[in-house]
């Protein structure tokens, strides 16, 4: 990223399609210069079932964040439900082109780039390649290795798959609003590095992201990305239950749910 570097992400869930802008600052952090949201009731359980419905809420956040932001945006990130991603974990030996002169940034990029040398089924596409730990050859993990006087090194990383037939339908409803997807990124993935703190990020942590109708699902062994998926249920169902049990309307019991955002258990003994 350079200094003053635009990045677009849009999430689309089943209640609303939301929109962050970010530009890289000088200290080369992404500072946010806009957000917008927009009402979408085009997918449902974390289908997509009206691609014209949030193609035009694409349409109406990007130009709100356009108007707040000042600028002219062609192109975004967008995530992707658990339910759709496939993790393949991998790992590559690489010897040094030269021994003597260390590991080089070339070496590196290119055993990054073999991570990504599997057998991807007809079904998926892969969206993204992970490299989390680099071993040299006499054992030590070390976080970059390159410089390291050694002459061959292990990197573990992570394959990222998508289902095909969700990422064409998400192509198509980019290309419906007018906007390229600069990429696609796993819901909890792209969250990991916003809610986790740095002694967060090495620990065992599973991610539960409650959205209206969903809840996905993002399991982290330190800085492996191990699985993820999706259980169609949400803060919709919470509301519909408490307006169930205390009889109320669906209104009032979002407001409850709001207000107090607490349960308390209860034994029955």
């Amino acid at each position: 990223m350079a200094i003053g570097d635009i990045i677009v992400g849009i999430d689309i869930g089943t209640s609303k399609v939301n929109t962050v802008v970010g530009e890289v600052n000088n200290f080369n952090q992404v500072e946010i210069i806009a957000t917008s949201e927009c009402k979408c009731f085009g997918m449902k359980k974390s289908k997509i079932i009206d691609e014209e419905e949030i193609a035009s809420a694409i349409v109406k956040i990007i130009q709100q964040a356009e108007e707040t932001a000042n600028i002219k945006i062609h192109s975004a990130y967008v995530t992707i439900p658990g339910k759709y991603i496939t993790i393949v974990q991998n790992s590559i030996f690489k010897e040094a082109k030269d021994k003597y002169a260390g590991i080089s940034t070339k070496d590196v990029t290119s055993a990054i780039m073999q991570v990504k040398d599997i057998d991807v089924p007809d079904d998926k596409v892969l969206i993204d390649i992970i490299a989390n730990e680099f071993s040299l050859d006499n054992g030590r993990i070390v976080e970059d290795p390159v410089g390291s006087l050694s002459s061959a090194f292990t990197v573990k990383g992570q394959v990222i798959l998508a289902d095909k037939d969700y990422v064409k339908k998400l192509t198509s409803i980019f290309k419906k609003a007018n906007i390229e997807i600069d990429g696609i990124v796993s819901n909890v993935l792209a969250e990991r590095g916003l809610i986790l703190d740095k002694n967060e990020l090495k620990d065992n942590v599973m991610i539960l992201d409650i959205g209206a109708g969903n809840i996905d699902i993002g399991v982290f062994e330190g800085e492996s990305f191990l699985y993820t998926n999706t259980i169609p249920l949400g803060g919709d169902n919470i509301t519909s239950d408490i307006a169930y049990v205390f009889n109320i309307s669906e209104d009032e019991a979002d407001r409850l749910k709001k207000q107090y955002r607490t349960c308390i258990k209860i034994i029955y003994r």
